[in-house]
């Protein structure tokens, strides 16, 4: 799995198609019913998929997406998984979920939308083609995605109607020449706290940041450029490669993970972000992609994962990392990455990876041989 921020040419690559190397998606296709009787070891979960996420819904029940619109749900933590009849082709790159209606979005500016846990999902008209990457949810009617070419999208009727807007590139760290190569970004994550609080991160390491529920941004990234240059590096967000997740517990604590094992946390609401780590210059974080961010019901509890089979915990907000404990023979992209409030884990990601945790992200175990022999119920 592969980001570029750096080069024009290859950005306008769109994130999943980069995952699946170039592979081309199909059309969109209508709504459809409930799941059906699979084999996890013959059928549903193949060395050839690709599940770009993953989202709790409520209880022991999980839903994974990814390429060409696949669905699993788990209603036992993951032990089991059922595939629900897919609503489109198109990728679906991001997944979340509010009580029991969730929203998937992904490739040619898909949305799809669920009301019952998961079993079934409809199409919903996003106004958009650009690919979308990521979608974040408050309650069940006031949501905000994201993706290529600056798009962002919001609705406040729980995606009967989405309204598609453009972010205006943020002049932070911009030159007068730089500026030209830059005419928008990608953005690749987006979250809300609350009604009125959200960040939106990127390439180029570009934060923005919302208090008034998307009516207006401000920029967020410049204190993570003023300690490069205190370093003696220079004020261009050309040094900065892309941002692909952020997370906060509440407005003021938040973390953010992207290339080359970066990784910065905050303490007052996006003010002022500091530099946890870039590019190896820390010990305990490899300076390998990091493309998710958790934070499980632990204090101080933080859970990453990224490319070549990555998985690091943090039990103090982010400041020290440790390797957790995964399966010998991990080594693909790992993408998605959710908890239940009891600190039931599950992650996935590329060649059909998914993984179990018990505690909260510290161990992860495959499902067990016994358990992909029987078939999952029907919904």
């Amino acid at each position: 799995m592969v980001y570029q921020g750096e080069r024009r040419v290859r950005r306008r690559l769109s994130l999943c198609a980069v995952l699946v190397a170039l592979a081309t998606t199909l059309g969109l296709a209508g709504c459809h019913g409930a799941g059906h009787d699979v084999k996890l070891n013959d059928d549903l979960i193949r060395r050839t998929d690709k599940f770009f996420d993953v989202a709790h819904v409520t209880g022991s029940t999980f839903v994974a997406v990814g390429y060409e619109g696949r669905i699993l749900r788990s209603e036992d933590n993951g032990n089991h998984w059922t595939e629900v009849e897919r609503p489109t082709n198109f990728s679906l790159t991001q997944v979340a979920f509010v009580g029991d209606a969730g929203w998937a979005v992904g490739h040619q500016g898909t949305v799809v939308n669920t009301r019952d846990g998961g079993k079934t999902w409809a199409v919903q008209k996003s106004n958009t083609t650009k690919a979308l990457f990521s979608v974040s949810f408050i309650d069940q009617n006031h949501g905000w995605a994201c993706g290529d070419e600056s798009a962002w999208l919001w609705t406040n009727n729980g995606g009967e109607t989405w309204n598609a807007e453009r972010m205006e590139v943020s002049q932070v760290g911009l030159s007068e020449e730089t500026s030209l190569a830059v005419p928008d970004i990608i953005y690749y994550g987006v979250h809300f706290i609350d009604p009125q609080n959200g960040w939106m991160i990127g390439e180029y390491g570009n934060i923005r940041h919302t208090a008034d529920g998307g009516k207006t941004w401000d920029s967020q990234h410049e204190s993570l450029l003023d300690q490069l240059v205190a370093k003696g590096g220079n004020k261009d967000v050309m040094a900065l490669g892309a941002f692909f997740r952020v997370r906060f517990t509440d407005p003021q604590n938040g973390i953010i993970v992207g290339a080359a094992g970066a990784i910065a946390t905050t303490n007052d609401g996006g003010a002022k972000w500091q530099w946890v780590s870039r590019e190896g210059d820390k010990q305990d974080v490899p300076p390998l992609h990091l493309y998710n961010v958790a934070l499980p019901a632990k204090d101080g509890r933080a859970v990453v994962t990224g490319t070549n089979g990555i998985v690091l915990f943090s039990d103090n907000k982010g400041v020290d990392w440790t390797p957790a404990k995964i399966p010998g023979g991990v080594f693909s992209w790992i993408n998605g990455l959710a908890f239940s409030p009891e600190g039931k884990g599950v992650l996935v990601g590329g060649k059909g990876l998914v993984l179990l945790s018990d505690d909260a992200g510290q161990t992860w175990r495959e499902i067990p041989p016994e358990e992909k022999g029987t078939t999952a119920a029907k919904s």
